[in-house]
């Protein structure tokens, strides 16, 4: 399933839409972070538009909000690196993904959509994947 939406994922970043330009050529391992990044983001998403949303206690609605911005800010990152119409895609393929059943119902039993340290988890996820990140970045030359 996940290299089924990888592949997706991918069609959608070289194909191009109606409503973007198609994007430079991203190197595979970005794509690769782009892929769970947008998985990632679709989780929270799904957590976000959950009935247990409301339950959360403030601080932790505002942790799933500053999470979700972080992974924005890790796509916007890489678009400006790679091509700015990037992260257009990146929002279509995390409202895809958020909509697939599969996801919604593997939130549902894994997590109750925002619970079992989901938040805590999404934490350390979105903090590895910047460091990662910018060193990968670090390392490229400028794509535009």
């Amino acid at each position: 399933m996940k290299i089924t939406v990888f592949l997706i994922f991918t069609t959608m970043l070289l194909a191009g839409s109606a409503h973007a330009k198609r994007p430079q050529i991203v190197p595979e391992p970005m794509l690769v972070n782009l892929f769970a990044l947008t998985e990632a983001s679709a989780a929270l998403k799904i957590c976000a538009d959950s009935p247990s949303y409301a339950k959360l206690a403030a601080d932790k609605q505002a942790l799933l909000q500053r999470l979700q911005g972080a992974i924005e800010g890790l796509v916007q990152k890489t678009a400006r690196k790679y091509d700015d119409d990037l992260f257009p895609f990146f929002i279509q393929a995390r409202q895809d993904a958020a909509a697939r059943p599969g996801k919604i119902e593997k939130m549902r039993t894994k997590y109750r959509f925002c619970g079992n340290d989901f938040l805590d988890q999404m934490k350390r996820y979105v903090s590895d994947s910047r460091q990662r990140l910018n060193y990968f970045l670090s390392q490229q030359p400028d794509a535009k």
